[in-house]
């Protein structure tokens, strides 16, 4: 070993410790410094594209990550028809993170990209039973609207979820304001308006979200963003969550029965033009 060298290990079995490689220990698994994004790649193309481009830029701009070097949407895409072609929707995750080692100091930030392709899995229509999780509550901070990798609230309020056998779980900030759900962004109906939380709550911007809210200003369909309670939802029409992949409408929170409408306007947002 050299000196002031770092040296890098990983452990295979029990006590069996072999070399590894210093990229293998990057600041996206030491530290979560970095973004990602979740798209749909349907028919060629990358769903909602302008949506994901936005909010990647907010992202990297406020978490100080150099954007000179990062994939165009189009780049994407054209990587993703040469090695898939079109006729299968994909899920794609775009992850980027901050280059170099250094402890919390960064040493710079210029990013490395990494992509994973499943294959595409639609929202469930409905979500039959939902609780609010009693424990976690989501911070509100100059970078908690943005979808980074530090992403720990998100997986033990699903941990949670799963062990309890429910389909959603739904994340209050911290004054007990309804925030979001496990993965998605929260909405609701109430004679013919629309209602969701502010991002102040701490809930993340979805790209499901801002399509939303982007049709129903076209459509001069009235939307309030704000706080709220666990029983506004009891006095809704509807209560969906949404993200990237569709909606889900939600049928019970904790026991007691919601409103029912659809609204087939909002799930033909979602639907896939390969379909």
């Amino acid at each position: 070993m050299i000196a002031d060298e770092t040296v890098f290990r990983k452990k295979i079995n029990f006590s069996n410790w072999v070399a590894a490689e210093p990229e293998s220990f990057n600041r996206g698994l030491l530290f979560g410094d970095g973004l990602f994004e979740t798209m749909i790649f349907d028919q060629g193309k990358i769903r909602f594209s302008e949506f994901h481009k936005a909010r990647l830029l907010d992202g990297c701009k406020i978490l100080g990550l150099e954007v000179t070097g990062l994939s165009t949407i189009e780049e994407l895409e054209r990587l993703l028809r040469l090695n898939f072609g079109d006729e299968n929707p994909k899920r794609i995750r775009l992850t980027i993170f901050r280059k170099g080692e250094g402890k919390y100091t960064p040493l710079t930030d210029e990013i490395h990209e990494v992509l994973q392709i499943q294959p595409f899995t639609p929202a469930p229509s409905f979500k039959n039973s939902a609780f609010v999780h009693p424990e976690i509550y989501l911070p509100h901070s100059p970078w908690s609207h943005c979808k980074t990798i530090n992403a720990l609230p998100y997986v033990l309020a699903n941990r949670d979820r799963a062990q309890l056998g429910m389909d959603e779980v739904l994340l209050l900030s911290q004054g007990s304001y309804l925030s979001e759900g496990g993965s998605s962004n929260l909405f609701w109906v109430k004679a013919g308006e629309f209602f969701t939380p502010s991002l102040a709550t701490g809930c993340i911007a979805g790209v499901g979200r801002s399509v939303i809210k982007a049709y129903l200003l076209k459509q001069g369909i009235t939307l309030h963003e704000g706080f709220y309670r666990l029983e506004d939802l009891y006095q809704a029409n509807t209560v969906f969550t949404s993200n990237v992949t569709g909606v889900s409408y939600l049928r019970m929170i904790e026991g007691k029965k919601l409103g029912q409408e659809r609204l087939r306007m909002i799930e033909q947002l979602f639907e896939l033009k390969g379909c």
